[in-house]
């Protein structure tokens, strides 16, 4: 979020004009905190209260100036001329700031790494993807999906030399599941809950052992929600049934109903070849494991446990290079009640290479010993 303050009253303090300014926020701004920006900042000079584009390129500053259409803004354009004392800035800066806690925001303190630019939250899904319909188990008709559940706000990318790494999110501090926990240390002051998180982690065979974690949080009305409000408040919708009988399942319910669909934009030949556009049931192909905690949930999918899909990843490994896939993870319906099937979430992974992953050290003892949240 940016927030620019034009100059050029005077500042009683000083005897000089104020300079224009401006504030660059890394937060997520939900509708009542945007309202209540509108209502702070009015009257105050010519100001701007604007939401970034929520892309992994924005978040992480890459954005050119080009890419923002100024012609189209929701800006607060508030009266014009009115001079903008430098206290007064400090003042309101100082209040945006406790917003952030009342609202239970996230903060993207997240710096930039060289998995930044490999993956998007945007995705094309709607135009190639099919879901069952309300009435599939009898017609057996798709459709359309919904907009995702959940919105993918990051992806890890790492590689260790010592094997390979499971529950990533949790178990290294570099992950950025711990990173927004540490960010979070005055969240507990508000007595929520912590926002949950699904966790996908693709395990890749080695040496190195490559981990790609993808993080999803609630979006849309269920943003910064825990999964007992999420669950509470779905708790009558079809996509709310089967997450709640999916989470607090046993293995073979969570095996049976995990489900992937991967699309390749771009890829050459021989990868098309071997990854058809088919949803595919995870556990009954992988070995997956589960984790969770209080403030996430996260599934493992050990490349290596099926035989034929690492000589096909050994094998094909130099075409991840150049190719474009997007992954769209979902819960199987198997009850009329849990219909239509709804997408839980979807990513866009861009060109990964062999230079992509950051290479992390084995965990020292202390590390080990103090683990992570949940």
């Amino acid at each position: 979020m940016e927030i620019r303050i034009d100059g050029g009253a005077e500042d009683s303090r000083r005897g000089c004009p104020v300079p224009a300014r401006a504030l660059r926020l890394p937060v997520k701004m939900g509708p009542q905190v945007q309202e209540k920006l509108r209502y702070l900042f009015r009257g105050k000079g010519r100001c701007f209260a604007r939401p970034e584009v929520h892309s992994p390129r924005a978040r992480d500053g890459n954005d050119s100036p080009s890419d923002t259409n100024d012609t189209d803004t929701d800006y607060d354009t508030a009266s014009e001329g009115q001079g903008y004392e430098s206290d007064e800035f400090d003042r309101l800066l100082t209040r945006l700031q406790s917003l952030e806690a009342e609202e239970h925001l996230v903060m993207n303190a997240d710096p930039p790494d060289a998995a930044s630019k490999h993956w998007s939250a945007e995705c094309e899904v709607q135009d190639w993807l099919k879901v069952r319909g309300p009435n599939y188990l009898r017609d057996r008709r798709k459709q359309a999906p919904a907009p995702a559940v959940m919105e993918c706000v990051k992806v890890d990318v790492f590689s260790f030399d010592d094997g390979p790494c499971a529950n990533v999110a949790n178990a290294r501090p570099e992950s950025w599941l711990n990173r927004q926990r540490a960010a979070r240390t005055d969240a507990s002051a508000s007595g929520r809950d912590e926002p949950w998180t699904f966790v996908f982690q693709f395990m890749n065979p080695g040496p190195p052992h490559v981990s790609i974690a993808l993080y999803f949080r609630p979006t849309g009305r269920h943003a910064g929600r825990s999964l007992r409000e999420l669950l509470d408040a779905e708790e009558e919708s079809p996509f709310g049934r089967a997450l709640a009988r999916f989470v607090r399942g046993d293995r073979k319910e969570r095996d049976a109903r995990f489900k992937m669909v991967i699309a390749l934009m771009e890829a050459p030949w021989a990868l098309r070849q071997t990854v058809p556009r088919r949803p595919v049931i995870l556990g009954k192909k992988f070995a997956l494991s589960y984790h969770e905690g209080d403030d996430y949930f996260a599934i493992d999918l050990d490349l290596s446990s099926s035989k034929f899909a690492e000589r096909v990843y050994r094998s094909l490994k130099w075409c991840s290079k150049h190719s474009v896939e997007e992954i769209v993870l979902m819960i199987e319906p198997h009850e009329d009640d849990e219909l239509p099937e709804a997408v839980l979430g979807a990513a866009r992974l861009s060109k990964v290479g062999d230079e992509t992953p950051r290479r992390l050290p084995p965990l020292t003892m202390t590390a080990l010993r103090g683990g992570g949240g949940g």
